[in-house]
């Protein structure tokens, strides 16, 4: 194979290169009789791509310039890192690019990307070949029932109204309206997550043709890819899906140069957890206020259990009389205290916790009396008074 691209079009096959990394990190790339086809396959299966560069994209063509068959064209795998450093900045390669040429080494199996700049300057890149195979993705997109095209400025309005944190979009097609808004997994708290919603009418759209009302979910970040793609290129999106499991299909083309399909798989949404009115979220609400209103009236029976507990006899809160001491810190009788009873020979042993209900009167009372001397406290002393006192 041996072409060579204008330097108009080099931008717009920069750009496509772009939005393929976003799907795949391999670039399969198919040269045919009349076009060379770039496809691309995401990791998890669930996302492909592949744009269509016809005969009159390119200044010359030759589909098997390299090869002995007529009947056979290249057929090759690369790196979608190497192909990214070939076009680097794809928004200004027009202005820089006079001609690029990309064209098959048979003796070291590499595809070369030759750029001839203005001023001479000829950037050349070796891209390995990882593998002489094609792929190919297997979908409809002539016979289904719903079929829609739209500016990309409308979706691209209606996505940035979007968290960046979404993973998933939900879109909810009826012959009244189109119903966008984010997936929300069913273990997630909703209460604590941002809803969004964008319904959008049929006269918004330049045809919009529905069949069988139908609710599909597929990949946010895919989307996006596409929408800048579409978006760079100011061209329309055309949508073709069918139902929820089976694939929904962009086209993104300009007439007879290029055109791009992104397919992108679907699942179905639960719902439980997706329906478009509020009412789930009320009645999760509503469940919430009961469950509080439960552990209130439970908290409110506990502490009536605590109150009961202490209005009786517990072991945690004793209350005691102090008997009136005398200056040695020990009543009259014989040098001993009198404590519910039991007699303590010695004043510095501490007795056993009571189990009388009689409030204590005061426990630092002898402190405040205009009698109380110190010194007459006889034992050993902890804290001594400070230097500055």
């Amino acid at each position: 194979m041996k072409c060579h691209v204008p330097g108009a079009n080099v931008k717009v096959l920069g750009r496509t290169v772009h939005a393929l990394a976003r799907f795949g990190d391999e670039l399969y790339l198919e040269s045919l009789p009349d076009s060379i086809l770039l496809r691309t396959l995401n990791a998890a299966e669930s996302a492909y791509a592949m744009v269509k560069f016809n005969k009159n994209f390119f200044a010359y063509f030759n589909y098997n310039y390299y090869s002995t068959d007529d009947n056979e064209g290249l057929k090759c795998k690369i790196s979608m890192k190497s192909a990214l450093n070939t076009f680097k900045s794809p928004t200004h390669m027009d202005k820089q690019v006079e001609n690029l040429e990309i064209k098959l080494d048979t003796e070291s199996c590499k595809l070369i990307f030759q750029l001839k700049c203005k001023h001479g300057i000829v950037k050349t890149h070796y891209v390995s070949i990882l593998d002489c195979k094609a792929m190919q993705a297997v979908y409809t997109k002539d016979s289904v029932p719903n079929r829609m095209t739209s500016s990309q400025r409308i979706l691209s309005e209606a996505l940035g109204n979007f968290q960046s944190s979404d993973d998933q979009i939900t879109l909810e097609a009826s012959s009244q309206s189109l119903i966008l808004r984010n997936y929300i997994d069913t273990s997630a708290d909703i209460l604590k997550i941002i809803r969004t919603q964008i319904s959008l009418k049929p006269a918004e759209f330049d045809s919009y043709v529905i069949g069988a009302e139908t609710t599909i979910t597929f990949t946010m970040k895919e989307f996006r890819a596409l929408l800048a793609f579409a978006e760079a290129l100011s061209l329309p999106i055309q949508l073709h899906f069918e139902t929820t499991g089976r694939p929904a299909v962009f086209i993104v083309h300009n007439g007879s140069t290029f055109e791009a399909h992104f397919v992108l798989a679907t699942s179905k949404p639960d719902g439980a957890t997706q329906a478009t009115s509020t009412q789930n979220t009320t009645a999760t609400r509503k469940r919430k206020d009961s469950i509080n209103q439960g552990s209130a009236k439970k908290k409110l029976h506990v502490d009536a259990e605590i109150s009961k507990c202490l209005d009786q006899d517990s072991h945690l809160f004793n209350f005691i009389d102090i008997p009136e001491l005398d200056q040695n810190g020990c009543n009259g009788q014989n040098g001993s205290v009198h404590v519910n009873n039991s007699i303590v020979q010695d004043c510095d042993n501490i007795p056993a916790s009571p189990t009388s209900k009689t409030m204590i009167k005061s426990v630092f009372r002898r402190c405040f009396e205009s009698t109380f001397d110190p010194r007459a406290i006889q034992g050993v002393v902890l804290a001594e008074n400070s230097d500055s006192e």
